[in-house]
């Protein structure tokens, strides 16, 4: 069975909750999840909320609920405007690096947080990070990512091998919402930032198999889906720095 990612895992567990809570003591059946599953959706909430909802039943209770495809909606980004004011709002060096990184490199914020230092090739502008899975995979710093790197690693104190040593999510989640509001943005969450880097390689004309590489797609289709939608007219060059 495919590993979850932690914030899979909280959110199955949420819906898990709310299951028990529907069932009152009942056995967990067939039945009683498709029942569960339509209260969600007089309660009004959308398909995708649903679907997940469907999932998690499906995984802790082994129990075949019919559920929706999932319906994979155009993904928010940032300009680069936006991006670059919100580097310039980063109350440290802490969440620049970060933001850098994750806009650089494309990666997931659990992928840069779990970086050590044996994962940096500094030299070549490459790390190999963890992908969903367990995957391991080298990818591009960019000259951004690679500078942010090199500063951040002279001026932390600490002989932790891991490159953000005891930061986790919630740490940098606050931290980057701090930054965001700085910023003046409303709608960011961390992910944002590498739907971003994706979304401006799709414009700029980068080919969809290079930028399924870049994110660390298992399947082309899972790129497509979430990316393939832009129109050609929307693509102009290239992309280089930021």
């Amino acid at each position: 069975m495919q590993e979850l990612s932690a914030n899979t895992q909280k959110t199955y567990a949420a819906y898990v909750r709310a299951f028990e809570k529907f069932l009152e003591g009942r056995k967990p059946t067939l039945k009683e999840g498709e029942a569960f599953l339509e209260s969600l959706k007089e309660k009004g909430k959308k398909r995708n909320t649903i679907g997940v909802a469907g999932r998690a039943i499906r995984r802790v209770y082994n129990i075949s609920v019919p559920i929706p495809n999932i319906e994979m909606l155009e993904p928010e980004y940032l300009t680069m405007d936006e991006l670059k004011n919100l580097i310039n709002q980063s109350p440290t060096l802490l969440e620049k690096t970060i933001i850098i990184l994750m806009f650089s490199t494309a990666c997931r914020i659990s992928e840069i947080l779990n970086l050590t230092k044996d994962d940096l090739e500094l030299d070549k502008g490459v790390a190999t990070v963890t992908r969903k899975g367990g995957q391991r995979q080298r990818v591009p710093l960019g000259d951004q990512g690679t500078e942010a790197l090199r500063t951040w690693l002279k001026a932390r104190q600490s002989n932790s091998q891991r490159v953000f040593m005891d930061y986790n999510y919630n740490n940098i989640y606050y931290r980057l919402k701090v930054a965001a509001k700085k910023a003046k943005l409303s709608h960011f969450h961390p992910h944002i930032l590498r739907h971003s880097r994706l979304r401006h390689l799709i414009e700029a004309g980068v080919p969809i198999e290079r930028v399924s590489e870049i994110a660390g797609h298992r399947k082309l289709d899972t790129t497509s889906k979430i990316y393939g939608s832009l129109r050609a007219e929307e693509r102009a060059r290239y992309l280089v720095d930021f």
